[in-house]
């Protein structure tokens, strides 16, 4: 609890001095209700760009709440969460959002992070790392022990990465900090770390290219398709592995996907097929290629 302010305290002796002086009785005030503006009051933002940029400025997390139409355990959290003194504390390092989970803004959050219900929980920084996930509610002790939980980890996580020098790590702990912060969703992050397992000196050859194949993933994620289709032909053209080449032309025709090319996308899934008859991706390879070819991809 912070101390009373001096100047406050001051007024305070005052006053009881002089009512003192003039042998006056002091009554007591009428209690006053803390005014509630808003939902933990805090300062909810209006979309998601604004709460990723409010957060990045003022360094803090991004809070998300996924509701939707006729979901009572929607209503039902925040009867109980929104009213709550520790709701507020909770809200104090974080910039808050709620999303409709059928808006377009909710649905395209909600499949990068697999939420599929509603009420669900969302913390993650202004770039998109992925803090604490809680899908569904059952009480208020359930929600705080969860989320308290998650943050104190994620704060220990978070000074250990951070203090990390990438360009000195052995192979294998940058290839497991690349892949921890791949599944937090933050490529950007991974991907120096994927390269640094890449080339490290330590390095075995099946880690090499376990780091290059992640390393084009990342890059494809950023939407940097250019460099991912380069980073891929590199693992092509050293790897003596069947299965991994196998998987490394089928990442290569994803790759038209996302530059909306679906023609070239089809013509290398075509060419995958005939080259690898008797692949164990074949049934995989034609649903995609009936899919293309469904949609008028020429």
């Amino acid at each position: 609890m912070r101390s009373p302010i001096p100047g406050v305290l001051a007024v305070a002796v005052l006053g009881a001095t002089t009512a003192a002086a003039l042998g006056a009785q002091t009554v007591p005030g009428p209690t006053r209700t803390p005014v509630v503006r808003s939902p933990g009051n805090a300062d909810w933002a209006a979309d998601l760009t604004e709460a990723r940029a409010r957060a990045a400025r003022e360094k803090k997390l991004v809070f998300v709440e996924f509701a939707s139409r006729d979901c009572g355990n929607c209503q039902r959290m925040d009867g109980l969460l929104y009213t709550a003194f520790e709701f507020e504390a909770l809200l104090i390092p974080m910039v808050p959002i709620k999303l409709d989970l059928d808006s377009g803004e909710g649905k395209s959050l909600a499949a990068a992070y697999e939420v599929r219900e509603t009420p669900s929980v969302l913390i993650m920084t202004p770039e998109g790392r992925l803090v604490f996930l809680m899908q569904g509610f059952l009480n208020t002790p359930d929600f705080y022990g969860h989320a308290h939980k998650e943050l104190d980890a994620y704060r220990q996580y978070s000074r250990r990465i951070d203090a990390q020098d990438v360009s000195n790590l052995s192979a294998a702990e940058a290839w497991k900090t690349g892949q921890e912060l791949l599944q937090r969703h933050d490529p950007a992050a991974a991907l120096p770390r994927f390269e640094r397992a890449a080339k490290a000196p330590d390095a075995p050859t099946a880690l090499r290219e376990d780091a290059l194949e992640a390393a084009a993933a990342a890059e494809l994620e950023l939407g940097r398709p250019s460099a991912s289709l380069q980073t891929i032909e590199k693992l092509l053209a050293r790897t003596k592995d069947e299965d991994r080449r196998e998987r490394a032309e089928l990442f290569r025709a994803q790759i038209p996907l996302s530059q909306n090319k679906p023609a070239e996308a089809l013509r290398l899934f075509e060419a995958f097929r005939k080259a690898h008859p008797h692949s164990r991706y074949t049934a995989e390879v034609d649903e995609i290629i009936q899919k293309l070819r469904s949609s008028g991809s020429k």
